[in-house]
């Protein structure tokens, strides 16, 4: 081979390589995923009333979505999200929206992460999980029963439009987010007096048996200046002693305009505090029970929980759950009980 044909080929090489890595570069992944959660549910509810039947969601929230990444290169790569719930008894979108759980466009590196669109509260997506074995999920079992993440405040059930996060990379374990929701209505309203504003951040800590978190939200009724300027403190710890991981939570409400007692604000209250304990106890390699406590102490509101998992497959489990669970309704000075029992099927894809 001549010298002349050697240049050529090794600049046809070299143009190859080029082209491939730039190919490489642009490569997109887009994931189809969802999960459903169908079961039987008997409740005692506060009135007296009972109700039995099928239910959408018990130890988990059906939803579907889809999301993706673009590789643009030198570590840095756009993502995106859209997340909506959905009953499987009915068919019918929850949220009143098609992604009402999430819709983010994101850009990734060794920066750390910005996700700008409808995305959850620190106080609902790192806490709750590190808090207690139910986490956001299984009916009157989860701590939203008590905990403040998910009162109203700060978006409903936690969620925030027109809302940008930043979270750092992970560094020895630790990590840290804030974030911003310019309107917690669906439209921003020209002019900043017309637009409620929420803050949200965390500091986390996830690194081998030990799991902690610490996260504060802050709304600003700009708008509805009647309201007052909730805050919302949660601390959660938890530790993996391989025969049983333990957790252990604490919230802390102040100047609250929502809560799940009935007529505790309403009769001049402004503050509750919080506390759950509980713990996931493997039994064999595909089942595990759960236990849990919690309990509003200024409200009186919470109660004792249990549940049961057995995974079918990797995709798939079956569980049974119940609760015995007491709310003051301080309009009329009264403890209530209510009930729960319930057994489900759960499948991811």
């Amino acid at each position: 081979m001549s010298k002349r044909q050697r240049g050529a080929v090794a600049g046809v090489l070299a143009m190859a390589c080029a082209w491939s890595g730039a190919a490489l570069a642009q490569q997109s992944n887009v994931q189809l995923y969802g999960l459903l959660d169908t079961g039987m549910l008997l409740e005692k509810r506060l009135d007296g009333g009972k109700r039995f039947g099928v239910v959408s969601g018990i130890s988990g929230q059906s939803r579907f979505g889809v999301r993706g990444s673009e590789d643009l290169g030198n570590g840095y790569s756009v993502t995106f999200q859209l997340e909506g719930g959905l009953l499987t008894t009915t068919g019918n979108s929850t949220q009143g929206r098609l992604f009402g759980r999430q819709a983010t466009l994101g850009l990734k590196g060794g920066f750390g992460e910005l996700k700008m669109g409808r995305q959850t509260v620190f106080g609902y997506s790192w806490t709750p999980f590190i808090a207690s074995p139910f986490g956001v999920a299984w009916s009157g079992n989860s701590i939203g029963s008590t905990f403040g993440y998910k009162s109203g405040d700060y978006g409903a059930d936690g969620r925030l439009s027109n809302a940008f996060t930043y979270q750092t990379p992970i560094v020895g374990g630790f990590e840290a987010g804030i974030g911003y929701s310019f309107s917690t209505a669906d439209e921003q309203s020209f002019g900043a007096s017309n637009n409620n504003r929420v803050l949200t951040a965390g500091l986390r800590y996830t690194n081998g048996p030990l799991k902690a978190a610490l996260t504060y939200e802050r709304l600003d009724p700009i708008k509805d200046s009647n309201k007052r300027k909730a805050q919302n403190y949660q601390f959660a710890l938890s530790y993996d002693f391989g025969p049983v991981r333990l957790f252990s939570g604490y919230n802390e409400q102040r100047n609250i305009n929502l809560n799940p007692a009935p007529g505790y604000v309403e009769t001049g209250r402004d503050k509750d505090r919080a506390f759950t304990v509980g713990a996931s106890i493997p039994t064999g390699k595909s089942g595990s029970v759960m236990l849990s406590y919690q309990r509003a102490m200024m409200s009186n509101n919470g109660g004792f929980a249990a549940g049961y998992r057995y995974q079918l497959s990797k995709r798939t489990n079956v569980y049974v759950m119940g609760n015995v669970y007491s709310v003051r309704n301080h309009f009329i000075d009264e403890k209530q009980r209510k009930h729960q029992f319930g057994v489900g099927l759960q499948h991811s894809f």
